[in-house]
């Protein structure tokens, strides 16, 4: 597992166009408008090697089998969050511990970013209530849901909630002094 680079634009746009289409209810962004699926977006993101905003990836044999987004919120009274996307394994990988490694590799990612004085407290995501397996891995992980979100998506006439879930990556003050 990797950060990706611009020369895994290709194969990132690949999986991307296949998460879209295998599992449209689990994404928010859709084929026709996803910034994810352009190479100008992409390149601005994996252009920055130290950059607070990038997508990691599992590879086998040269094939991106899968990934996660892992962004660093910009204003001074969110920098302490850290927002974790477009998590995803394609079918044929899947059962191999694929997603939790992308996973694992992220939230590393986020703790990597932690400054003396500009710490990150905690890593958030929002899974779909039909990703079950997603709930229980994110779960398995320390991730605490804190909230739903009601028809956060409509999808063919059909609307379908977001449950929103946080890791918390430090203890508060009080706790660090006992």
């Amino acid at each position: 597992m990797r950060v990706l680079s611009p020369r895994d634009i290709r194969a990132y746009i690949s999986l991307r166009r296949e998460m879209l289409a295998d599992a449209p209810w689990a994404f928010m962004a859709s084929p026709g408008s996803d910034h994810g699926s352009s190479a100008a977006f992409l390149k601005k993101i994996l252009g920055r090697p130290k950059g607070q905003n990038t997508i990691l990836g599992a590879f086998e044999g040269g094939r991106l089998l899968a990934s996660a987004g892992v962004l660093r919120e910009e204003t001074p009274k969110r920098r302490h969050l850290v927002l974790i996307w477009g998590v995803y394994v394609t079918p044929a990988a899947r059962g191999r511990g694929l997603g939790r490694a992308v996973m694992i590799g992220a939230i590393e990612r986020a703790r990597s970013w932690s400054r003396a004085g500009d710490p990150v407290a905690a890593v958030e995501l929002a899974v779909n209530e039909r990703a079950v397996a997603a709930q229980r891995l994110y779960a398995s992980m320390g991730f605490r849901m804190w909230g739903r979100e009601p028809e956060a998506l409509r999808l063919n006439g059909r609307f379908l909630s977001e449950i929103h879930m946080s890791l918390p990556l430090r203890r508060a003050r009080k706790e660090k002094r006992r």
